[in-house]
């Protein structure tokens, strides 16, 4: 739950004129809607001089504590303009406060017939609102429930235990600063320590085989599709990491789920790779580094140049290619990149991986399909992640392949529960709960067995790791009930209805029992 409002409102409003205040906060609420949407939000509260806003409902995400503290970055850094606009316009200070917390909250609509409002009430909601409130102008501030959530992909600062009222105990707060190094939980993982890779010894073989066509100048294409969770990126670090030094280069571009709307995303990623392009560098730099990269190419530069510099908004000023019409552009751009590309895999063979490709945006979907057929003319290996439901289609298939991600074995499982633990026998209880609750998905045997470690579930004794707690006291962890909800959430609905009425039966149930209470027969 987010929620913003005008440091000072009050004093602000009485120096302008009504009609000057609503255009203020007019133009001050479209900035905070489109930012809010950009993250998958959704404002469900306009009030005078701020917002409510929610992330994971009415939908669940399973990262909507980073969508909701990304979202609170880009309002304050869009903020900063307008302020400035405000100043020079009126002379006065215009800032806003943000606050964030997270935790379950009752959602849905509530009023009368002459009035409806969609909300989330609870004492998360209430929190929030406290939190904001205590937020200095232009800060933003979070509980230590988002802090947990986020923390490791953001920067925070300890603002210390805040007595709120209405709370019987004080709450640790944050001050939210800016994003972290870690992109995703394989950065995470990286910087915490990898736990043990195993299970994937034919998979990670079957990428080595097909790279090594690519070397030969038979470009391959390897699709690997997998639920959340499951390792995808894990396998590809350690393919990347099985090759010899210095037979390659390696270039990635990543899909966002607010990225869909973004033309060029991952091409954009990739290319930024390729010319050594780092975050924060003017245009001025851009442009050198891309004009003294493909020069050095054998090849004519002045031909793509103008292309590449469309893609990075660069502003530079082609009046042959500003003539073309927008269709035509286009393929003049995905003309660019296949030369690029084609001739830097003439130097050294290219392993190129787009992550996520399910949340592709359309024109890089449209420019990976025009690349397809090329590719296998070339010393070019692509590799596309992305989750069961998302189809990648070809004309030809000869090379494309497969690979099927799934759920780790139980002797497979156990290792990496091994692993986790350290030295020292595991009970069979033990090991028999973890996987009972996990599935053999190794980002929730991960979670979940930090968990147990961490609220002291799991003891150890004369050598041997025992489960402690009784059972039914367990928490599912956040990151795995966000991802759980937002699988729920996006099934059809009477498939959605009858999987909640099954989990009030319990993990055990008589068909009998669901086809009573759902009133369905045919349909289950």
């Amino acid at each position: 739950v987010l929620f913003a409002d005008v440091a000072n409102y009050t004093s602000f409003s009485e120096k302008l004129d009504p009609e000057e205040v609503h255009q203020v906060m007019d133009s001050c609420f479209r900035l905070l809607l489109e930012e809010v949407h950009r993250f998958e939000g959704t404002i469900n509260q306009f009030t005078g001089d701020g917002i409510m806003a929610l992330f994971g409902a009415p939908l669940a995400h399973e990262d909507h504590a980073q969508k909701a503290c990304f979202a609170a970055l880009s309002i304050q850094r869009a903020l900063k303009n307008f302020s400035k606009q405000i100043k020079k316009q009126y002379g006065l200070d215009f800032r806003m406060r943000i606050g964030l917390n997270s935790g379950l909250v009752i959602v849905g609509t509530i009023g009368d017939d002459l009035r409806m409002d969609y909300t989330a009430l609870g004492d998360t909601t209430n929190l929030a609102a406290r939190v904001e409130e205590a937020a200095k102008p232009g800060q933003i501030l979070v509980t230590e429930n988002t802090y947990r959530i986020a923390s490791d992909y953001f920067e925070f600062e300890s603002i210390g235990l805040i007595n709120f009222k209405g709370k019987t105990e004080p709450t640790e707060v944050y001050r939210l600063l800016s994003p972290g190094k870690a992109l995703t939980r394989l950065d995470v993982s990286l910087a915490k320590g990898l736990s043990q890779f195993t299970g994937r010894e034919a998979e990670l073989q079957t990428l080595g085989n097909l790279f090594k066509k690519a070397c030969n100048s038979r470009g391959q294409i390897a699709a690997i599709v997998g639920n959340v969770g499951v390792g995808k990126s894990r396998l590809v670090f350690e393919f990347r990491q099985s090759l010899p030094r210095g037979d390659y280069l390696y270039l990635e571009g990543r899909c966002l789920p607010y990225g869909s709307s973004m033309a060029y995303l991952p091409i954009l990623d990739i290319l930024r790779t390729l010319f050594k392009i780092k975050d924060g560098e003017n245009r001025n730099v851009i442009y050198l580094k891309i004009k003294d990269y493909v020069s050095n190419l054998d090849f004519n530069a002045e031909k793509i140049l103008p292309a590449i510099y469309e893609m990075f908004s660069l502003g530079i000023d082609s009046s042959d290619f500003k003539q073309i019409k927008p269709r035509d552009r286009r393929k003049r751009i995905f003309e660019a990149v296949k030369d690029l590309l084609g001739a830097v895999s003439k130097k050294i063979t290219l392993v190129i991986v787009v992550e996520d490709l399910h949340w592709i945006d359309k024109t890089s979907e449209e420019l990976l399909k025009y690349l397809m057929d090329w590719i296998p003319k070339n010393r070019i290996f692509l590799l596309l992640l992305h989750r069961p439901g998302y189809m990648f289609e070809s004309k030809n298939q000869t090379f494309v392949t497969r690979i099927k991600v799934d759920d780790l074995s139980s002797v497979s499982s156990l290792k990496l529960i091994e692993s986790i633990l350290g030295d020292g026998e595991i009970d069979p209880e033990l090991v028999g709960f973890i996987l009972s609750k996990t599935g053999g998905n190794p980002l929730f045997i991960e979670e979940f067995t930090h968990t147990l470690l961490e609220d002291g579930s799991i003891v150890k004794q004369a050598n041997r790791f025992l489960l402690e707690k009784n059972k039914s006291l367990f928490n599912i962890p956040d990151t795995i009930q966000g991802i759980i909800a937002s699988r729920i959430d996006r099934l059809e609905d009477n498939l959605k209805r009858t999987i909640q009425m099954a989990s009030v039966i319990g993990r055990d149930f008589v068909f009998r029992v669901l086809e009573k209470i759902t009133g369905m027969r045919d349909e289950l």
